[in-house]
């Protein structure tokens, strides 16, 4: 008996020193990490790509497709979320970046009436905060700025409201798609 529980504590104490060694060499080989301006690019271009493959892959003449009466059109929201993300470019970089789309962050359909006029608004909004992010870098993610008047924040907590904001109306997005026996870009891979 006392030999089979001195081979088991040396099995197990063999065990947690050898998983001990490979955590440190698994942590040892990482690279460092990216400055924070670069992660929230990725997070910011990732999903912003998302969402101009979507505007690109559905077909024109459902850009105006909603599933309930009282629900934005296909069209309306990605209108509505290059919209945001120009209020919060707008906001963070202190400049009028971007056209002329009104009040708010719901433009008329009759601004943009096309595919190819939502398409573009979609790609300028995106390569449009891509470029205030690179530009500001890390240190334009820790100034801070009234988020809608109501409350002092850092950028970055703007950037990430977007982002979310964008990955929710992605959401949206596919179920319009599976609505119309499409399959999403994201999917296909």
């Amino acid at each position: 008996m006392k030999r089979s529980s001195l081979a088991l504590v040396a099995v197990t104490l063999l065990a947690v020193v050898g998983a001990s060694f490979y955590g440190q060499s698994q942590t040892q080989t990482l690279p460092p990490a990216r400055s924070r301006s670069d992660e929230t690019l990725e997070r910011w271009n990732d999903i912003g790509n998302k969402l101009i493959a979507m505007a690109q892959g559905f077909p024109e003449d459902k850009y105006d497709f909603k599933l309930q009466k009282d629900e934005r059109t296909f069209a309306q929201n990605l209108l509505h979320a290059a919209a945001l993300d120009f209020v919060v470019i707008r906001s963070i970089s202190g400049s009028n970046l971007g056209p002329d789309f009104g009040k708010g962050d719901n433009p008329s359909r009759d601004a943009f009436k096309t595919k190819a006029d939502v398409v573009k608004f979609v790609q300028q909004a995106v390569a449009d905060g891509a470029n205030v992010i690179q530009q500001q870098g890390d240190a334009g993610l820790d100034k801070t700025t009234a988020l809608w008047g109501k409350k002092l924040v850092h950028n970055s907590y703007i950037w990430i409201f977007a982002i979310e904001h964008s990955g929710e109306h992605y959401g949206q997005l596919v179920v319009y798609y599976r609505a119309n026996n499409l399959v999403p870009p994201d999917s296909r891979r």
